[in-house]
């Protein structure tokens, strides 16, 4: 496979069906980010009310996409492992560039998986943060 021609349609398709509940749960996080930044721009301009027990949702939601993720990648390497031996078990001779291949494939959804981890991560850790700082400020008036 020629790496240097690489599209996200063509990674997805190549780490096989596990990429895309990665790709949606890379989504939600977004969405979530997004939503929390709309909410802290508009209490800036006094027009959202302080943050509500029911807020922190978007943080519970990252940290299922943290955790998740991973394991699903590693769900994704494991079933394309298994499908890549069960195509040299039913072949008469073994060669080299089959099993490296499906392997190849394979790992996308581990790669993959941790990427979106890295990215919760992240996006977690920048909301509460700004939480932290907006319940500070909310104190302090």
């Amino acid at each position: 496979m020629d790496t240097s021609t690489h599209t996200v349609m063509s990674l997805m398709i190549t780490g096989g069906p596990v990429m895309w509940p990665l790709l949606i749960l890379l989504g939600i996080a977004f969405v979530v980010v997004l939503d929390w930044l709309l909410w802290l721009i508009r209490w800036h301009q006094g027009r959202e009310q302080p943050m509500g027990v029911s807020d922190y949702l978007g943080l519970a939601i990252l940290d299922f996409i943290t955790t998740s993720a991973p394991i699903i990648g590693f769900l994704g390497t494991v079933t394309g492992m298994i499908s890549a031996f069960a195509s040299v078990s039913q072949s008469t001779s073994v060669q080299l560039p089959v099993v490296a291949g499906g392997l190849y494939e394979a790992l996308f959804t581990t790669a993959f998986g941790l990427i979106v981890s890295l990215i919760s991560s992240l996006m977690s850790f920048l909301v509460e943060y700004g939480i932290e700082h907006t319940c500070a400020d909310i104190e302090e008036m």
